[in-house]
Formats: structure tokens, C-alpha cells, sequence
């Protein structure tokens, strides 16, 4: 399913160090308006390394301290066994797991080689891995089983439809990426801000299918 790798780079063919004008001149600040990435007037920047880092690695503490949270309290109802009724679960959740662990491979090729061909492989697992998670509703559906059925059902209704609102979140991170790859008009003339936004969407990417592998692994094993 993962597309074939384009020859072209995300970041334009600029040399551009930071910290030196495109004149050669002693600013030590890039050009407002000069990639889009700049501030007005005023002569501020909107961008400064690692401000996208700070953003990032609070985001995913957070977004993991959630999830930590989600699982203490199935395993906390787990063991007590009034109306705890473990539901078969769907095959096609060990499928979309290894769609989702593909993916982390392409996001991370995307992250090395800066080529809009790995994004467009990663941002179509995502999606694939999404739509298998729609099925796998469906089918429980099919069997009568629904989110108020029992608790081990209302758990995994949770963790899936939780995770999948998180993961459609770094879909569109990729998907901005892609974007700004495939149009030229559209791309950073600032390799340093392409190469910190490309790391920090790989942490998200990473983050969100480490989780979601422990949460499977918890629905799968701990019922």
C-alpha cells in the first residue's frame, strides 16, 4: 500500500543558514514575510528553534498521561468480574495494527529523507488504519455488541474512538506537510523549520501507535 518514494525534496533548494540574510548582511533574524514563517512589520519572529518541540512534547505528555489514566481504569474494573463480559474482538484489529505499525516505518522514512512520497505512504495507512477501526465497529454491531453492552465493550469503544480522534489529529499534521511539499508556492525556504516540524510530527506519529499497540494489547489480553 505505500506509495512509491518521489524524488522530490520537501525542503526548496535554498541555502540559507540561520542566522545570516539572504544578502549575506549581519541580521541575525530572517526577512519578515521572507517564507511565510516570519512576523509582520515589527520585525518579530513567529518562529524560533525548538518552539515547535516545547508544543510537541507537551502535547504527547499529555495526551499520554490520558491514555495511562483510561487504562488504569479498565484494569481497575477488569478485576472486579460483576457484569465483566469479555466480547470477542474483531480479527481485523490485529490487521490495523500492523497497518499502524507500517505506518511508523514511512513516517520515520519521511522524517530521514524529507520525501513527499513517504508522507503520501504514511498519510494513506493512517486513513486505511482508520477505516479497518470502522469496521471493527461494525462488525461488534453486527453482533449486538454496543458501547453500553458491558464494561469490557464500553472500553474498548473508548480507547478506539479516544485514539482515533488523536491519530486524525496527526493525519493532518502529515497531511500539512504533504501540502506544503507538493506546492511549490507553498514550501519553507527555512530547512531548520522544515526538519524541527518533520521530527515533531514523527514524535506525534510514533506516540500515537506505541499507544494504541498497549491499549490492543491490554483489550486483547487483559479481558
Amino acid at each position: 500500500m505505500a506509495a512509491a518514494v518521489s524524488e522530490e525534496p520537501i525542503v526548496t533548494p535554498v541555502e540559507r543558514i540561520p542566522g545570516t540574510s539572504r544578502g549575506g548582511g549581519g541580521s541575525s533574524h530572517f526577512r519578515p514575510g521572507d517564507d511565510g514563517d516570519s512576523g509582520g512589520g515589527d520585525g518579530r519572529e513567529r518562529w524560533r528553534p525548538g518552539l515547535y518541540h516545547v508544543a510537541m512534547w507537551t502535547t504527547v505528555s499529555a495526551v499520554t498521561t490520558l491514555f495511562v489514566a483510561l487504562a488504569v481504569a479498565y484494569i481497575a474494573r477488569s478485576s472486579n468480574p460483576k457484569f465483566w463480559q469479555p466480547v470477542l474482538l474483531p480479527h481485523i484489529l490485529l490487521a490495523s495494527t500492523a497497518v499502524l505499525l507500517l505506518s511508523s516505518v514511512t513516517c520515520e522514512a519521511a522524517r530521514r529523507t524529507l520525501h513527499s512520497g513517504w508522507l503520501t505512504a504514511t498519510l494513506s495507512l493512517g486513513c486505511l488504519f482508520l477505516g479497518m477501526q470502522v469496521q471493527a465497529w461494525r462488525e461488534l454491531a453486527a453482533q449486538g455488541v454496543f458501547v453500553a453492552g458491558n464494561p469490557h465493550s464500553f472500553f474498548f469503544y473508548l480507547f478506539s474512538g479516544v485514539h482515533g480522534i488523536h491519530l486524525f489529529a496527526g493525519i493532518f499534521m502529515v497531511w500539512y506537510m504533504l501540502l506544503r511539499a507538493v506546492f511549490p508556492s507553498k514550501r519553507d525556504a527555512n530547512p531548520a523549520l522544515v526538519r524541527e516540524r518533520a521530527d515533531m510530527t514523527a514524535l506525534y506519529w510514533h506516540v500515537m501507535d506505541g499507544l494504541w499497540l498497549g491499549l490492543f494489547l491490554l483489550l486483547w489480553f487483559g479481558r
